[in-house]
């Protein structure tokens, strides 16, 4: 190249044809350019900055960054102080970036300085900032081309972070524009929105349009639409997972590729959706499901990639199940060990560590090992959760209540009177039929709740209802309290207006009569019943008390008496024999046959039979036939009882 192309005059008239062209700018050629204007000339100012800018419209930020660095580029943070913020934030030095950007602001390019910031903020996950940095641009006026739609939709992506971190009071009950149902980005985030807020149907509806959008776009080629529609094809799976139409999930998780998706944390995000799904099949692979996730967060290190916080905790919250899936208890243990340390408030680890402890273990002992657990540490919830669901599966509502209330006790107010712990406890009381300790519940909860600037009207309307169940004026006086406060919040609640006029309408009526006239009246409640047709179908009564003439049915069923067996030969008319228990040789008929015979008989029942009775000790008595035995009169034998003689003894 000549040197009177590479001096700074023909940089600069290169910049001017730059700026009064139409085409797309080579900044190839621009970076080139001013590469040979700083060899000419080192310390030329104009061509560092061009330098810049060139480097930063072809993402090559860690070069840019540089030259800032350089003796040469260290005037340039005075007076590029935009492009040092930009280059900055894309570096990953978000609070450095924000810094920059709020030192330059009160200057002319405030508007580019505050797009930067609430760049950074969003990055940092401080959306309540970026909300507002958004609300203060849209209020202004417009100075770059097309930088409303670019507004709009980082205003959509910054309510859907929002809802997503817990905080939709702050998003309102936003409704989407028809200008957003005519842009893809806008449309996509209005889904998101949705998805946050739990309204999957409405999702469902903007994500297939998002598609129609992507795809009627002619500035994309076709592999840049199928990159735009990557996100959206993901997010359609999670919505169909969550709505249980799982067929329709399995079918886009098999079109759609994962492994090969452009976007790092995409990846990630895709290889958990499709292992959440597959799961519920069964010929789930734990195996390759654990190599899939291993390959997606190892390819996953850019800045770009870096999951939110929301997602963060999720991921590492899944890598102790997966391991528990293939076996690996011990290292799932440790992980879920680790993630406690770092999220120390979420008990959920702790039910996956308690699994992997009870991993070998079943029945009995598996609810004896939780149990032990959650008395070592009776403030985790986790673990009074999982104790509670496996005596209430035992059927043990009673031991259920014990391990509430232990948890009740050592949990601090903002923790002890969360809905879901409450609600857990007033349906369990209300299985036993405990309606007083119900209300003293739900009373204890009211007064913690109703003393903050934001009470949760879910648990104030709950407690009011059960007080209107009691008899005493000092409840009925509390629930008007509550019901009050409802109205305060919500001046249109019907509910509250209507829970108000039955606390008051015994006590005091004249301070209800406002708020009676607002409600439905009864005629109009009652318009669509035909009192006539009802009368005529009958009104039910009361069962009747048995009386004597109604005929006891019982419960148990008759026992069958089965009928006595009888001999063949038995003739009813003829008596029966009374000696037919004894054995036939004790039976005074008993004649003995041949010789034998007669001798054995007469050895064993000399003097015949005869005839006693015995009385019993509860009156009554039993005859008896008893044999007495004849003496012996001579013969051989007769000498049993004499003493031997001995030998040559004397008589």
């Amino acid at each position: 190249m000549s040197a009177n192309q590479s001096s700074p005059d023909s940089l600069e008239s290169l910049l001017r044809e730059i700026s009064l062209a139409d085409d797309e700018v080579d900044h190839e050629k621009v970076l080139k350019q001013a590469n040979q204007s700083l060899k000419a000339s080192k310390g030329d100012i104009t061509a560092l900055q061009t330098k810049i800018v060139a480097l930063l419209h072809l993402d090559r930020h860690e070069d840019a960054l540089r030259v800032f660095k350089s003796n040469a580029g260290k005037p340039l943070e005075e007076t590029a102080q935009l492009e040092l913020a930009y280059c900055v934030y894309k570096t990953g030095d978000l609070k450095r970036a924000i810094e920059l950007a709020e030192k330059a602001l009160p200057g002319k390019s405030s508007r580019a300085f505050k797009h930067i910031a609430a760049q950074a903020y969003y990055r940092l996950e401080n959306f309540e900032e970026t909300a507002k940095l958004c609300t203060s641009l849209a209020n202004g006026n417009y100075e770059a081309p097309n930088e409303e739609g670019d507004l709009r939709v980082n205003s959509q992506a910054t309510d859907a972070q929002l809802a997503w971190s817990g905080k939709c009071a702050l998003v309102g009950d936003k409704k989407t524009t028809r200008e957003d149902l005519d842009v893809f980005e806008a449309t996509f985030n209005a889904a998101c929105l949705s998805i946050a807020k739990g309204e999957y149907n409405q999702a469902l509806i903007l994500l297939k349009r998002a598609k129609q959008l992507c795809n009627s776009l002619e500035d994309l080629n076709d592999e840049e639409k199928l990159a735009e529609l990557e996100p959206v094809t993901a997010q359609e799976i999670y919505v169909l997972s969550r709505t249980g139409k799982l067929e329709e999930a399995l079918r886009l998780v098999e079109e759609f590729d994962s492994e090969n998706v452009s976007d790092d944390a995409l990846k990630v995000i895709s290889a958990i959706n499709k292992i959440s799904i597959m799961c519920q099949l069964k010929d789930f692979n734990p195996y390759l499901a654990w190599q899939q996730y291993n390959q997606a967060t190892k390819q996953a290190t850019s800045l770009a990639s870096r999951p939110f916080d929301f997602q963060s905790h999720l991921l590492l919250l899944n890598e102790p199940i997966i391991d528990l899936g293939i076996g690996k208890t011990c290292a799932a243990e440790k992980k879920a060990t680790a993630y406690h340390n770092s999220y120390a408030t979420d008990n959920n680890i702790n039910v996956v560590n308690a699994a992997a402890k009870t991993a070998n273990m079943s029945g009995k002992d598996v609810t004896k090992k939780i149990e032990q657990m959650f008395l070592s540490n009776q403030k985790d919830i986790g673990l009074a959760l999982t104790s509670i669901q496996l005596r209430m599966g035992a059927g043990n509502i009673t031991g259920s209540i014990e391990i509430l209330e232990k948890l009740f006790e050592n949990l601090e107010p903002q923790m002890r009177y969360q809905p879901g712990l409450v609600g857990l406890m007033v349906a369990l009381l209300d299985h036993q039929g405990r309606k007083k300790y119900m209300r003293e519940i739900l009373y204890k909860a009211s007064e913690w709740w109703k003393n903050l600037s934001s009470p949760n009207p879910y648990i104030l309307r709950a407690a009011g209802k059960s007080m209107l169940e009691s008899d005493s004026l000092s409840d009925l006086a509390s629930a008007g309290e509550l019901f009050s406060s409802l109205l305060h919040l919500n001046p249109s609640d019907q509910v509250s207006a209507a829970g108000l006029v039955a606390s008051f309408a015994t006590s005091d009526p004249s301070a209800i009569s406002n708020h009676v006239e607002n409600l439905t009246p009864v005629t109009t409640l009652i318009s669509g019943i035909d009192v006539a047709a009802l009368e005529a179908a009958g009104v039910a009564q009361p069962s009747k008390k048995r009386g004597a003439d109604i005929p006891i049915i019982s419960a148990r069923p008759k026992k069958v008496r089965r009928k006595p067996k009888l001999p063949k030969n038995f003739d009813p008319l003829k008596k029966v024999d009374p000696e037919r228990w004894l054995p036939m040789r004790d039976r005074s008929y008993y004649k003995p046959k041949g010789r034998k015979d007669k001798k054995k008989a007469a050895a064993i029942t000399q003097g015949g039979p005869v005839e006693e009775s015995m009385e019993l000790a509860g009156g009554g008595r039993v005859d008896v036939v008893k044999v007495e035995q004849g003496k012996k009169t001579g013969g051989g034998g007769g000498g049993a009882n004499k003493k031997k003689k001995k030998k040559g003894g004397k008589w």
